[in-house]
């Protein structure tokens, strides 16, 4: 799957406004851009790309890609942006929205663009290290010619630049200490690299074959491979190979993250274990290295090694390297899963942006019928617009509920009294009404996901505020709501409504909805309500029900894509101390990022404030924190 890219755009502090709205049309066309005010204090080697405004007075000798090179050497490419006045700039970044060209590499042959050669992490191995550096003797006195990674019999080796097989030796004819490896000719600008992988197995590609980043090039013999990097007539001598070149400082990981190998981890003001520390992490915390990527790799697990990281909450500072361990996020479905469900027709439900900041997910209802059948949709637009553009501009992308306070409420129907004829009207009507919704975002990206329904099979005696379904109606319900979505919008996902009756019914219900929705149409995600589910070292009061990890395999089984627990919380008990109920909540989403990372999508907690509906609240009635459970909850 391709990865999106990190994409920070550096504007000038100077008349900073005008120059924000220069570039906000670009950054409403192409996702994932960070602002940044001005270079100074703000270390980009976070990210991949950057674009720069080169105008007068920002950049070390006005020259703002010999600045880039020289402060945030991790950075891969600069796109350099050349204008003296925000309106320059919006011209120039008008033609690339007109192109859908987010660099502007079709624009003037692409003079403005300066990448470094990198080399991609060649090891499905994890967690990940070098684990014999560039440059090392053995017992011999023979220094390293390239570096040994960590890679067990077995582990996919995959290529790390793109470019064209030059050769494949399977038997003994090559180096000896190689084994079998893989030579790839790379050429970058008016250079051809040459990239071995060396002591592997089920080789996968032939002589002549024309790879790309990332393609198998066959399995680990184990337990390390070698990858040798040489650049013909520029290298190094006094090894076993010519024009060697160190491969440590050009490794560049999109998605390398650092995770602590036990909780309270300390972040230390500088390196050393007698400075001052700043806070601590936890084994679920995702860190992000401040370093070059191979030095990273180098240090990981070995004692007396510091690592310069970023936590998730913004703050800077040193991890002892030999409690953390390197891994890889799959950044095709980058995000926190960690959401939260809001209410923006309740007073304390539609916070600030800034207060969810740090989430990856926000949900609430689209009420259009708002309880007497209004089928004012442009009305709802206007409600709800402002707070999807609001958390989409956070991060935390809303979930949006479509279901019977969309259309239906209000508008005559007695939900126990429903006959074949009349769900088949409600069904045709409420599939008018998502496409109503969905045409007024299509294109937008401001909607994560589109939810249909809410607890649809709740039994009907238990029924309250949800509307309880027949399998069979549901599977009608949803199959019309998700054409009529996806003939407007063919990305935004679409799951179905949260399954509340545990992991045996939920599940039989959900498999049974499969099996009356029409052929060739499907969710892309099934969700579930985990009340009364913890983990170990939770609070067993609020896990009455077991643990989460057994439901979320059930669920995941049901079909090929993740799930998604759109409520969990503790409900009905608002007076419970808040340090319970944050060491119940830090449980159960550790749980999940530990251990369940590519079966979850997201974990919404049931609710952002005390006084929405019975769910306890990150503030309290009066909007206050509950401490320590919202800072907990927050960094988690």
């Amino acid at each position: 799957m391709s990865v999106p890219v990190s994409h920070a755009f550096v504007l000038p502090d100077e008349n900073f406004a005008d120059w924000f709205r220069a570039v906000e049309n670009f950054t409403k066309q192409f996702d994932r851009v960070v602002i940044v005010r001005t270079p100074a204090g703000y270390d980009l080697n976070r990210f991949r790309n950057v674009s720069v405004v080169q105008t007068k007075g920002v950049w070390l000798n006005d020259n703002a890609l010999e600045h880039m090179r020289r402060i945030y050497p991790s950075v891969v490419r600069v796109d350099v942006v050349t204008a003296e006045t925000p309106a320059q700039m919006q011209t120039t970044l008008a033609e690339r929205i007109t192109k859908k060209d987010r660099f502007g590499e079709t624009i003037n042959s692409g003079r403005h663009l300066n990448d470094r050669f990198v080399v991609g992490w060649p090891s499905e191995q994890r967690p990940a290290k070098i684990v014999r550096r560039f440059n090392d003797e053995d017992d011999k006195g023979v220094k390293n010619e390239g570096i040994d990674i960590h890679a067990l019999q077995g582990t996919s080796v995959r290529a790390a630049t793109a470019g064209t097989v030059g050769a494949v030796i399977t038997d003994s004819s090559g180096v000896a200490s190689y084994g079998q490896y893989v030579q790839v000719i790379t050429p970058f600008k008016d250079t051809a690299y040459l990239v071995t992988y060396a002591n592997l197995r089920k080789i996968a590609v032939q002589r002549g074959q024309a790879i790309t980043q990332g393609d198998l090039i066959g399995e680990a013999a184990g337990p390390a491979i070698k990858l040798i990097v040489q650049q013909p007539g520029a290298g190094l001598t006094g090894y076993p190979l010519p024009d060697v070149v160190d491969p440590t400082p050009l490794l560049y990981w999109d998605g390398l993250r650092l995770r602590a190998t036990a909780d309270g981890l300390r972040i230390r003001e500088r390196p050393g274990q007698d400075f001052k520390a700043k806070g601590q992490v936890y084994m679920f915390d995702n860190l992000e290295t401040m370093e070059l990527h191979g030095y990273t790799l180098e240090k990981v697990g070995h004692e007396g090694q510091w690592i310069r990281v970023r936590t998730p909450v913004g703050m800077s500072g040193f991890a002892a390297a030999w409690f953390l361990n390197a891994i890889g996020l799959d950044l095709s479905n980058v995000g926190n899963i960690a959401g939260m469900n809001l209410d923006v027709q309740h007073h304390l439900g539609r916070p600030a942006g800034d207060r969810v900041n740090g989430l990856g997910w926000t949900r609430f209802a689209y009420n259009v019928s708002q309880g007497r059948g209004s089928t004012d949709f442009n009305l709802a637009d206007r409600t709800y617009r402002p707070y999807i553009e609001r958390y989409s501009a956070a991060d935390a992308k809303p979930i949006v509920v479509l279901g019977h306070q969309t259309y239906g409420e209000g508008a005559g129907y007695n939900w126990t009294q429903m006959d074949d004829a009349k769900w088949e009207r409600f069904t045709r009507d409420f599939a008018s009404a998502c496409l109503e919704v969905a045409k007024r975002y299509a294109g937008s990206n401001l909607i994560g996901a589109y939810q249909i329904w809410n607890e649809q099979d709740t039994p009907p005696h238990l029924a309250q505020a949800a509307v309880p379904l027949s399998p069979k109606v549901y599977g009608k319900i949803l199959s019309d709501a998700i054409r009529a979505i996806r003939s407007v919008d063919a990305t935004t996902k679409i799951i179905t409504g949260g399954h509340i009756t545990g992991a045996s019914a939920g599940p039989a219900y959900a498999r049974a909805t499969l099996s009356h929705m029409t052929s060739g149409v499907r969710p892309d995600g099934i969700a579930f309500h985990a009340y009364g589910l913890g983990a170990p070292g939770g609070v067993d009061a609020y896990s009455q029900f077991g643990s989460i990890g057994p439901v979320v395999r059930v669920y995941s089984q049901i079909i090929d894509a993740p799930v998604w627990i759109t409520e969990w919380g503790v409900l009905d008990i608002p007076n419970e101390p808040a340090d319970r109920v944050a060491k119940y909540a830090t449980a159960f989403l550790r749980e999940l990022k530990t251990y369940f990372s590519d079966k979850v999508a997201a974990a919404c907690w049931y609710a952002w404030a005390d006084t929405m509906h019975n769910g306890y609240g990150l503030v309290d009635k009066d909007d206050k924190p509950k401490q320590p459970l919202y800072s907990e909850f927050m960094r988690a």
